[in-house]
């Protein structure tokens, strides 16, 4: 067995002068620093609620539902903002539509900030822009069900998005007449009754 060597170092105890033993010049240098920082003092704290701080444009408040072009949610009850949140804080009960190539909207959209931490994968997960990280954040409540909040709370007919709300945006385009294709392709797109043709010529699945 090979003895491995350690090597150790001895540190030896300062040697403090008479007044140095006193701590009287280390007591004065602080209190100097003190002194300084009294005299030149720069208020850095905001006079909250006289004064409201200036958020950055990232910042992660209270959600917002945005509008659509008719000043309607948005929101498709797809589910995957309640899918992606790691601590489960939404709640989505969906029920069927009546906007033309929407399926479902959301009766209940509800998210428990309770549970919430604003980690804004709600947002990201969201494929039709119906979710945003607002700019609010007195979200103070004396009891529980007040930190509870409703999409009648997220949603603001202020906020508008031209994103495409899902898949059948073609086609609810199509229905308002604000489609710009070519008449060609939308008698195209009006003949497809969703059953597959195989193309002339093309050689035959076996």
């Amino acid at each position: 067995m090979v003895a491995m060597a350690i090597n150790v170092k001895v540190l030896e105890r300062p040697r403090l002068s008479f007044w140095e033993k006193l701590y009287i010049p280390q007591v004065l240098k602080g209190l100097m620093i003190t002194i300084r920082h009294i005299t030149n003092h720069q208020p850095i704290t905001v006079k909250y609620p006289e004064e409201v701080k200036a958020l950055p444009e990232n910042y992660r408040g209270l959600h917002v539902m945005p509008a659509d072009d008719e000043g309607e949610i948005r929101c498709v009850a797809c589910k995957l903002c309640e899918i992606a949140c790691p601590t489960q804080a939404i709640s989505i009960v969906s029920e069927p539509a009546d906007d033309y190539g929407i399926e479902r909207r959301p009766k209940v959209y509800n998210i428990d900030f309770m549970r919430c931490v604003f980690c804004g994968f709600c947002v990201e997960a969201c494929p039709c822009d119906a979710l945003r990280m607002g700019m609010k954040y007195e979200l103070s409540s004396y009891n529980r069900a007040g930190l509870v909040h409703t999409k009648e709370v997220f949603f603001d007919p202020n906020v508008k998005s031209d994103a495409p709300r899902d898949n059948a945006n073609f086609l609810y385009k199509m229905g308002k007449g604000e489609i710009l294709d070519s008449p060609e392709e939308i008698s195209k797109i009006m003949g497809l009754d969703g059953t597959y043709s195989r193309k002339p010529g093309s050689p035959q699945a076996t």
